[in-house]
């Protein structure tokens, strides 16, 4: 059965995008070697509570608040926190993080915070390429959704 986005295919994203995050840190594009990363059910739209929470280096609580903060900016705009930041800074309200570094993409909603906001938004746009790879994969591979018997999932 097809299962969509789920917390072990952002883990095995997750554990594929590290490596790349330090290769970033030792070519001198990050300032730093941390962060948090979170993903939100795109089955569950209207929840903020995180399907994933992943980490570089030792988890921070500073990095997940801001975490937090970028989500909710980016669910309640429907836009990514750094075109809000840019080309829509009337849609800020009071109390809303002003850093960028939450996209929003076919209904997936990821956040990073630990690095500039330019690079936390790259990260976030690693990890939604990596989980449409990882359940393009899983739906056509041999065993998959379109093996299964019947027209739905």
């Amino acid at each position: 059965m097809f299962p969509g986005v789920t917390e072990e295919s952002c883990a095995m994203a997750w554990s594929v995008l590290e490596p790349a995050i330090a290769k970033a840190r030792e070519a001198g594009l990050i300032n730093g070697l941390r962060g948090t990363i979170m993903v939100l059910d795109p089955a569950n739209p209207d929840s903020a509570a995180p399907l994933f929470v992943g980490h570089v280096g030792e988890p921070n609580p500073e990095y997940l608040r801001n975490v937090e903060g970028k989500v909710a900016v980016t669910m309640r705009t429907g836009l990514d926190s750094s075109r809000v930041r840019q080309d829509f800074p009337h849609l800020y309200r009071e109390g809303d993080i002003k850093y960028p570094g939450a996209i929003i993409r076919e209904g997936l909603i990821v956040a990073f915070s630990g690095v500039q906001g330019d690079f936390d938004e790259m990260i976030c746009e690693w990890m939604v390429a990596a989980l449409r790879a990882i359940a393009r994969d899983r739906f056509s591979r041999p065993g998959g959704a379109d093996e299964a018997d019947g027209a739905y999932l």
